[in-house]
């Protein structure tokens, strides 16, 4: 039977599937601009300021958000990463381009976030949904540096500001009260301590990410596999969570990935299944953290990116190059973190039970 919490469900449902998009669409621009200068001399100082402004302040923008703020930041975050192209093509100082690329980054994510959690009745697929389209786009952004000109990018881009348009006619409202229907973390925890372990979770799952051992990856091709398990993986737990809640995803992408990362090194198929596995963490510390300051989704949002900036931190300064050193790494970290999410999930039985009309 159609109700007016089904519409509005259903209308989540399609900006959810705009935002991946949308998210696609971002990161082909983005990483088509940063990739294009890898042979700069100061190229890491370049990543690294694109990282930080890309991730840190999306809490700040997210706040504002929350506190009613109406301002599409996705529309203007679209307008400076075509400007970010446009300067690119005038051969302007590649630091000002990465700002700029980066600030409008940093918008159009916060603004997809505040989409993908509002209303949602409790469920956190949507974001997982929306998150995910970044990993297909970073590959894809990669692989067209250097292959097509500017004026194609333009092009994409123009694509993402025309979807930006399409959601915005469907974000006419955003009930308040929906904001507080997440639940996902045990009652008794203050959100001080589950917004701080939750966003070390984040960072040192951001780092093991960087320590996972693929030396199967040779061709533009196998980068391609492996950036779309990245993709399916952080959709797929957003599903998890909400079907079985996020204590039982825990286990199955630490616990469970552990072994085919482990083991993946040489075997592109079983590495590719414990990084699927291993993606799904993603909609788990989102979901926690959302669930302790239910009021502020932006704000949420922000920690786990603030999480993924600090992850990155330390590739920009210590290289391991050893794959006995990184599965080490992986294992030690892999038992730190299973039992601070078991610590802060719910258990199963008091797992809010999610109607059949709410999926996706």
């Amino acid at each position: 039977m159609y109700s007016k919490y089904t519409g509005r469900m259903n209308k989540r449902n399609i900006q959810a599937i705009q935002y991946f998009f949308i998210h696609f669409f971002l990161e082909v621009v983005s990483f088509y601009v940063v990739t294009s200068y890898i042979r700069h001399d100061m190229i890491w100082m370049l990543a690294l300021l694109y990282d930080f402004f890309a991730f840190v302040p999306q809490g700040i923008f997210g706040y504002f958000k929350d506190r009613g703020q109406k301002l599409n930041l996705a529309a203007l975050g679209s307008l400076m990463t075509l400007l970010s192209l446009a300067l690119m093509m005038l051969k302007c100082s590649p630091a000002v381009i990465i700002l700029i690329l980066a600030a409008g980054n940093c918008m159009i994510h916060i603004q997809g976030a505040e989409t993908t959690l509002h209303g949602t009745g409790g469920r956190i697929t949507p974001s997982a949904v929306f998150v995910s389209g970044g990993s297909f786009g970073v590959v894809t952004g990669k692989l067209l540096s250097g292959m097509v000109p500017i004026p194609f990018i333009m092009a994409v881009n123009a694509v993402m500001i025309l979807l930006i348009l399409c959601t915005a006619i469907l974000d006419r409202d955003n009930p308040a009260e929906e904001k507080t229907a997440f639940k996902f973390v045990k009652d008794d925890l203050k959100a001080g301590k589950v917004i701080l372990l939750a966003t070390i979770v984040v960072a040192v799952r951001s780092f093991m990410g960087f320590v996972v051992p693929i030396g199967w990856q040779e061709t533009a091709l196998h980068t391609v596999f492996l950036y779309s398990s990245m993709g399916i993986g952080k959709a797929a737990g957003g599903i998890l969570v909400d079907r079985i809640g996020a204590r039982k995803t825990s286990l199955i992408s630490t616990l469970g990935a552990l072994p085919f990362l482990l083991l993946g090194n040489t075997i592109m198929g079983v590495s590719l299944i414990g990084i699927m596995l291993f993606s799904m963490t993603m909609a788990i510390t989102l979901g926690l953290i959302v669930s302790a300051i239910r009021d502020y989704p932006g704000v949420a949002f922000g920690y786990t990116t603030i999480g993924l900036f600090l992850g990155v931190l330390p590739v920009f300064f210590v290289s391991f190059g050893s794959v006995y050193i990184k599965c080490i790494l992986l294992a030690v970290l892999t038992v730190i973190c299973i039992p601070v999410l078991l610590g802060l999930t719910e258990k199963p039985n008091s797992k809010k039970i999610i109607s059949e009309g709410d999926n996706v």
